[in-house]
């Protein structure tokens, strides 16, 4: 998921994560991951907002998750 440049530091990159994962703890408590890939911005993004590296995946990615239990914690 990427902002347009031109909304760059409105917060709406944290915001649409923050949605989706509203809506998706209100269907399950499932965790969920994404992938990224390494020494990239999404890196940062993902580390700055609390999702867990849970090792590597696919060509080289980042695998991190997101429980229930902390994203409940984190609100």
């Amino acid at each position: 998921m990427f902002v347009d440049p031109d909304f760059e530091k409105m917060g709406i990159g944290k915001k649409l994560p923050d949605i989706m994962l509203d809506w998706y703890f209100k269907q399950t408590q499932e965790n969920v991951w994404l992938g990224t890939s390494p020494n990239t911005r999404a890196e940062m993004f993902y580390r700055k907002t609390e999702w867990n590296e849970i090792g590597m995946h696919g060509k080289n990615e980042i695998k991190f998750e997101m429980t229930f239990d902390n994203w409940t914690n984190k609100k």
